[in-house]
C-alpha cells in the first residue's frame, strides 16, 4: 500500500508539472494570458484525474482485495469513464456556472458535490462490474466520494490560483 501511495504522489506531481509546463513556457515575466475554456478544462482534467484515479485504484485494491491485473484494468476503465464525465462537466460549469468574480466557497462546494454525485453512480456501477458485490461497491463509492471531493476542491483552488478562469 505504501508503494501505491508513493506512486500516486509521484504521478500527481508529474501531472501537475505537465499541466504547468505549457503555461510556464508561454509566460513572460508578467502574468500569463488566460487559457481558453477548452484548454483549461483539459489541463484540469489531467491533473484531477491523475490524482483521483490513482487514489481510487488504491482504494479499490484495499476494498475489493483483487490482484494487480484486475487493479490495472480497473484503473484503465476508471480513468476513461471518469474523464468522459469530468471534462464535459468542467465545460458546462464554465458556461452555466457563476463568473469567476462571483465564485465563493459555497459555489466551490456546490460544484464539488455536484460532480461527486454524478461520478458516484459511475463508481458503484464500475466497482460492481469488477467485484459482483453491491456492499463493497457502495463502500468504495462512499469512500471515493470523500477522498475525491478533497482532491477535486484542491484541484479547483490550485487552478484558480495558478491560471484563473477569464471573465466572460
Amino acid at each position: 500500500m505504501r508503494r501505491e501511495v508513493r506512486l500516486a504522489a509521484a504521478c500527481l506531481a508529474a501531472g501537475i508539472g505537465l499541466a504547468a509546463a505549457p503555461a510556464a513556457a508561454e509566460a513572460p515575466a508578467a502574468e500569463a494570458p488566460p487559457l481558453s475554456t477548452w484548454e483549461r478544462a483539459a489541463y484540469k482534467t489531467l491533473t484531477f484525474q491523475t490524482a483521483a484515479n490513482l487514489a481510487d485504484a488504491a482504494l479499490f485494491a484495499v476494498i475489493s482485495g483483487t490482484g494487480p491485473g484486475t487493479g490495472a484494468i480497473f484503473l484503465a476503465a476508471n480513468t476513461a469513464s471518469a474523464a468522459v464525465l469530468y471534462y464535459p462537466y468542467e465545460l458546462a460549469w464554465d458556461v452555466l456556472g457563476p463568473p469567476p468574480s462571483a465564485t465563493t466557497p459555497q459555489t466551490l462546494a456546490l460544484k464539488t458535490v455536484g460532480y461527486q454525485i454524478v461520478t458516484s453512480a459511475r463508481n458503484v456501477a464500475l466497482s460492481y462490474a469488477f467485484t459482483g458485490a453491491l456492499l463493497p461497491s457502495a463502500g468504495f463509492a462512499a469512500a471515493a466520494f470523500a477522498i475525491d471531493s478533497a482532491i477535486y476542491a484542491g484541484n479547483e483552488l490550485a487552478w484558480d490560483a495558478f491560471r484563473p478562469r477569464a471573465e466572460p
